[in-house]
């Protein structure tokens, strides 16, 4: 009997909070449909696979995003017309040759997962020059329009979150058969939870009665949180508010030392957000694709009240049109709109209806099973 468990390497980066958050969301499921059946590793490439300064960009990237918010943006829509070159991507990748050789060396495994865009290209580009007969999955963790990165002809399978994800692979090279609409990535965490409103109230310490706003400034605690948190509390809004920020202790720190009107609610970095979700009557937050995702799961009405140029406007409008939510920038205007349905319940149902529509929580099984027909052969 073959007694081997195989081995799955995800590559990724903390470059932001979702691309750790999706391949530990992919092991959960594993773990569910698939128990101790195999092993993985996490291997942060920007860090540990690209040379200085670069390395420095899981450190370097949450200020990049909240000092130089256009700056950032720029680079995505070049970097974007720029890898849509099949020979820049082939000299990029040339250039990465090196330092992904010596991960395969250091690294070996029997299905490798890339969920970073910046790396599947160098990634793949490697393993088929090596002739590594290993399969080599793509996860795209961005959400409506994700960056031309993430789609190479040569990898096995590429998963993706929506349709629009996918009909702009088919005009980038990619094949119907390479493809799969799975759906986003998902913590099963969110699609599992057995928990009604007032249960999670309860556990959180809320009001039951109360309207309560939740207020997400993203793992790192980005975006203008402070300034929307005054205006809220300022304005005429009928409710209690929860502000969750993140890793960034300087705004935690600075929320605690502020004078509220209303019940102010504040923590800092939560491992149990689908349970804030659940607890809250409306999501204040920017529109990353894992927070939208997880939202939608849940079904609370979003107001995305920031997006990073090009990678996450994309979002906000896909939210929009469905339905599921608003899309306002200005803090003094997010604070009227969550006063508006604050006094709206139908406006609030029709959000939420519309969140749930967007929602699949079949996902994060669709891309577990995806993946391990590829651990499963023999």
């Amino acid at each position: 009997m073959d007694l081997h468990k195989p081995h799955i390497l995800f590559l990724m980066s903390d470059t932001g909070g979702g691309h750790r958050a999706a391949a530990r969301a992919i092991e959960a499921a594993l773990q569910i449909t698939h128990p101790d059946s195999f092993t993985t590793e996490l291997v942060d490439m920007w860090k540990d696979y690209t040379p200085a300064p670069l390395n420095n960009m899981p450190a370097f990237y949450t200020r990049w995003i909240n000092t130089h918010p256009a700056s950032y943006g720029a680079q995505f829509q070049v970097n974007d017309r720029l890898f849509q070159s099949a020979a820049f991507g082939r000299w990029f990748s040339e250039q990465s040759y090196g330092r992904i050789k010596h991960l395969y060396g250091e690294h070996p495994a029997d299905v490798y997962v890339c969920v970073h865009s910046v790396f599947v290209r160098p990634a793949v580009h490697a393993l088929r020059k090596l002739a590594l007969k290993k399969p080599f999955l793509t996860v795209v963790t961005d959400y409506a329009w994700p960056v031309s990165l993430w789609y190479d002809p040569q990898v096995d399978r590429c998963l993706v979150p929506v349709e629009p994800a996918y009909e702009r692979g088919l005009t980038l090279g990619m094949t119907p058969g390479q493809m799969i609409l799975t759906g986003p990535v998902v913590h099963p965490r969110f699609v599992n939870l057995q928990l009604s409103k007032e249960e999670a109230r309860n556990q959180l310490g809320w009001d039951q009665d109360a309207r309560i706003a939740l207020l997400v400034g993203g793992g790192e605690g980005m975006g203008p949180v402070v300034d929307t948190a005054q205006y809220i509390d300022n304005s005429v809004y009928v409710g209690q508010l929860a502000v969750v920020a993140g890793r960034n202790t300087a705004l935690r720190v600075q929320l605690k030392s502020m004078s509220w009107r209303h019940k102010v609610h504040i923590y800092g970095f939560v491992d149990n957000m689908e349970v804030f979700l659940r607890a809250a009557d409306v999501l204040i937050t920017k529109a990353g694709p894992a927070t939208i995702t997880e939202a939608a799961t849940i079904g609370i009405p979003m107001i995305l009240n920031g997006a990073i140029e090009a990678q996450e406007t994309v979002n906000a409008a896909y939210v929009v049109q469905n339905g599921a939510g608003l899309y306002v920038t200005e803090p003094p205007r997010v604070a009227r709109e969550l006063t508006d349905l604050a006094f709206s319940e139908t406006r609030l149902h029709e959000l939420a209806e519309g969140a749930k529509r967007l929602a699949q929580p079949a996902a994060i099984w669709n891309i577990a099973e995806e993946i391990w027909k590829f651990c499963d052969r023999k």
